[in-house]
């Protein structure tokens, strides 16, 4: 049998390879686990050959991988790699315990000690699970729920049972945040963090797909995308984003046409980039926040078109929802009376759902930014460490918590994403003081300086991009 999936302390010699729950009453010696070094796991790092570790033993995970509910990126990402921290942000420990041991091939022969951070921020991490904070009450969500589904009553009532062109674009106004709100319950659903108990079972598909049809994004194409996020945070060739050129770049690295790992493909810093985006970047920013929108439209499209790309979660009920949504959508402004209003009223709703996209990208996009050429450090260190480095959160009093939808705790978020939404505020403190127990940049500033710190770190990448030449590029990297 397998071995259990516990804490290794001592030798990686003398770890046991019997089950922590065996129900044989045999004594017979099982057959030791080899031992590998650092350097020879680093090695199985490709789809066909995938080796990650967790507590210093070794997974090989290769017939996984195209198994895997959150896709191939999360995995590859990490092949070779001690993957400890970020396999428990995102399962269960039950989940742990359980599916993990059938894939363990060996132990780690010289692994490293355990900081002392990494040791204070898993230990927080537990005593969050024992005190039941990675769940939420029964009746939480049914509050959220119905307070999102009244606001949407509310654009049906102005819609139906009005004819005056101001209670339209009231209405227009009350869709884009109706949108924003569910997205919100969307992305609580998907972090599996709105369950009442570890075992809840949520059927993810069924549930995305009633998120889908009624906000218009493809929940399967977001949760592809917001596992590789979460993974790989502010990662400069991983993270899909910040991967937003020829329109955004958030640091002058993506100057280079580099590859991305999510996008399978080269993001060029082109003509269009060079002399109409990013010189601007920060004059963009709201306008085109305002209808990125439609962007998601489109990526939603293309990603239940294609196949095959090493993202799961596609299915047929998710496309249907998708185009069901477009249905009711044409059906409610074709409700309104005149083609004036109808183009008023999309595009103001579409507008005000790119409040959204603002603190999404507000969150990360003047953080530290990570596997640059000249780091230092592989992959900006341990994996909380580099959430708090590439996080920034929301100082909001308690009245406003709605409007942020816990966006707000984006750190606490990501060092800990399973935690239930109303349990954020009260936890945040815990992360406070152990970010500056350890001395790291934890940062919290009101609502209107976070949008000034994206307008200025927009703006210092696009003065650099004024300055930025082909040619200068070229000749730096030319190799005599």
């Amino acid at each position: 049998m397998p071995p259990s999936i516990k804490e290794v302390s001592g030798s990686p010699d003398e770890v046991s390879t019997t089950p922590s729950s065996s129900s044989s009453s045999s004594n017979t010696a099982k057959k030791p686990l080899a031992a590998y070094t650092i350097s020879e796991i680093a090695t199985h790092n490709q789809p066909h050959d995938l080796w990650i570790i967790y507590n210093n033993q070794v997974l090989d995970i290769t017939k996984w991988l195209s198994h895997h509910p959150g896709g191939e990126q999360t995995l590859l990402r990490f092949g070779g790699m001690d993957a400890t921290d970020e396999l428990r942000a995102f399962h269960d420990s039950w989940v742990i315990e359980t599916k993990l041991p059938p894939f363990v091939v060996g132990t780690v022969k010289d692994a490293p000690e355990v900081s002392e951070l990494v040791r204070d921020f898993r230990d927080l991490g537990q005593h969050f699970e024992d005190m039941g904070y990675y769940h939420v009450s029964p009746w939480y969500y049914v509050g959220k729920v119905f307070w999102v589904f009244c606001i949407f009553a509310a654009v049906l009532g102005l819609v139906f049972r009005t004819a005056s062109v101001p209670a339209h674009m009231v209405a227009a106004v009350l869709l884009g945040l109706f949108w924003q709100q569910f997205a919100f319950v969307g992305h609580d659903a998907g972090h599996m963090s709105a369950r009442t108990h570890a075992r809840d079972h949520i059927d993810v598909p069924k549930l995305g797909a009633l998120v889908t049809f009624f906000n218009g994004i493809s929940v399967a194409w977001w949760k592809a995308t917001h596992n590789v996020h979460h993974a790989t945070p502010n990662s400069v060739d991983s993270d899909p984003d910040i991967a937003h050129l020829p329109v955004f770049a958030v640091h002058e690295h993506m100057f280079r046409s580099l590859y991305n790992k999510y996008h399978k493909r080269v993001m060029p810093f082109d003509w269009l980039a060079r002399n109409v985006f990013v010189p601007y970047q920060h004059l963009w920013y709201y306008p085109i926040m305002a209808v990125a929108r439609f962007n998601l439209y489109i990526q939603s499209l293309l990603f239940l078109l294609s196949k095959n790309d090493g993202h799961a979660g596609r299915t047929t009920l998710d496309l249907m929802a998708f185009l069901g949504f477009f249905c009711w959508l044409a059906a409610l402004v074709s409700c309104i009376p005149s083609w004036p209003e109808r183009v008023a009223f999309f595009f103001l709703s579409h507008a005000v759902a790119g409040l959204l996209n603002v603190q999404i990208t507000l969150s990360h996009f003047s953080r530290d930014i990570f596997d640059v050429k000249d780091d230092d450090v592989k992959y900006g260190g341990d994996f909380y460490s580099r959430n708090v480095r590439s996080s920034l959160d929301v100082d909001c009093p308690t009245y406003l918590d709605w409007f942020h939808g816990g966006l707000q705790f984006q750190t606490l978020h990501h060092c800990y994403p399973r935690i239930g939404r109303e349990h954020l505020r009260k936890t945040e403190p815990m992360i406070v003081s152990l970010c500056k127990k350890h001395s790291l940049p934890y940062t919290a500033k009101s609502f209107v300086d976070c949008n000034i710190e994206i307008y200025e770190t927009l703006q210092n990448t696009a003065r650099k991009a004024q300055k930025w030449s082909p040619l200068i590029y070229e000749s730096m990297c030319a190799q005599g």
